[in-house]
């Protein structure tokens, strides 16, 4: 007859999880594809049978699902706080979480890859992406903030400035990293010039739609 495991002290089992998300976030940021990530491998750099992964997570796509949503968390936070130092200033307040972004995909490129460069889940749709889904709470971050700077509610508009906003930083940060001497314009700059550019963009499409006659 199998022994009952003995129970965990109070808050190991905590730290045992928080060890095999720490093992496997860094992992699969060096695979590159949830396909290529063991559940034996990430129990072995733990130091911890397979047996004790199944104790925290049901299986290898929770696991998973749980590193994402983690690392989507830190950067979340991240353009939070870079946004809460100026508030009061939109405009100011998008720049600031232009340059957060890029921080976050400089100095946590493991985690960066984790989110970016992995498939999220084999069941998921992806027409079923929304605002509320996964992850997606980091990106509403962006579509609320443009639609503060242009002074209405989050539409269409906000939602593609957004969207053109975060590839262009997506690609900025990409490209840096697979071509470190690749001659962007200084971050500064550049963050000034899109950030600009699309908020003055969207302006003038909601002034033109505003001024159109009713049908």
């Amino acid at each position: 007859m199998m022994e009952a495991r003995a129970r965990n002290p109070r808050g190991e089992g905590d730290r045992l999880r928080t060890t095999l998300l720490d093992v496997a976030t860094e992992l699969l940021a060096e695979v590159h594809d949830v396909d290529q990530l063991s559940v034996r491998a990430v129990t072995s750099a733990a130091g911890v049978s397979p047996t004790a992964l199944y104790l925290h997570f049901a299986d290898k796509d929770e696991l998973v699902t749980a590193i994402k949503l983690r690392c989507f968390a830190a950067l979340k936070e991240r353009l939070d706080a870079a946004m809460a130092e100026r508030d009061g200033d939109p405009l100011s307040a998008l720049r600031a979480a232009g340059h957060a972004y890029l921080a976050f995909a400089r100095e946590q490129p493991g985690w960066y890859a984790a989110i970016f460069h992995t498939n999220f889940r084999k069941d998921v749709d992806p027409g079923e992406y929304r605002l509320g889904g996964d992850g997606m709470e980091t990106f509403a971050v962006l579509v609320t903030a443009v639609a503060s700077c242009l002074g209405r509610p989050e539409d269409e508009d906000a939602f593609a400035i957004a969207t053109i906003l975060w590839t262009a930083l997506h690609g900025r940060a990409s490209v840096t990293r697979a071509m470190p001497g690749f001659p962007f314009p200084d971050e500064r700059s550049w963050i000034e010039r899109l950030v600009s550019g699309m908020v003055d963009a969207g302006a003038a499409a909601g002034d033109r739609t505003a001024g159109s006659p009713a049908d």
